[in-house]
């Protein structure tokens, strides 16, 4: 079962609204997605590998997905998201990370994307195979030079590339 239990920074209060609440105050939107930026120890970021069955077969992005209006609220649909694809269990939601993403999804429904840091309680990554194939943790070096050892990996898309490297400054300076 998805994690239910999590300290979130007083920063993030206007994302514990459900998703009905929160598309009630944002009218002009129609759905919600976020993701889980999350550092191990070493300060290498995860990334996973979406399935080569799947739509953006065997690209390479943020555990993340659609917030459900069964979630609690938006930030209770990262740790449950986080946990579905990666395994992991968010202990703490920290911060935001960038700026939202506004995207549509087929030609009329518009969508917005939040990122989140978030620290997790053990860094032992089980995947679903129905939607990933493989995870590397990567240092920003590896992030940027779009390969980890002996494997080349390509984003999902420019804008997760780029908040990839916005995690990655955000860490930086939370660290100074």
């Amino acid at each position: 079962m998805a994690p239910t239990t999590f300290t979130v920074a007083p920063s993030l209060a206007p994302f514990q609204l459900s998703m009905g609440k929160y598309l009630e105050a944002h009218p002009k939107l129609e759905g919600v997605a976020v993701s889980a930026f999350v550092f191990n120890p070493e300060g290498k970021l995860l990334l996973v590998q979406r399935a080569a069955h799947d739509s953006l077969p065997s690209l390479w992005e943020i555990p993340g997905g659609a917030c459900d209006f069964e979630d609690e609220s938006l930030l209770h649909a990262v740790a449950r998201e986080l946990w579905e694809e990666s395994g992991l269990r968010a202990k703490s939601i920290v911060s935001l990370v960038g700026e939202p993403l506004i995207f549509f999804l087929g030609r009329q429904r518009r969508m917005c994307k939040y990122s989140f840091l978030t620290e997790v309680e053990d860094y032992e990554v089980t995947l679903d195979p129905n939607e990933h194939q493989a995870y590397l943790w990567v240092t920003e070096e590896e992030a940027r030079a779009h390969r980890c050892g002996d494997v080349k990996f390509k984003y999902t898309f420019k804008e997760q590339e780029l908040a990839v490297y916005e995690a990655f400054e955000l860490v930086k300076k939370t660290q100074s």
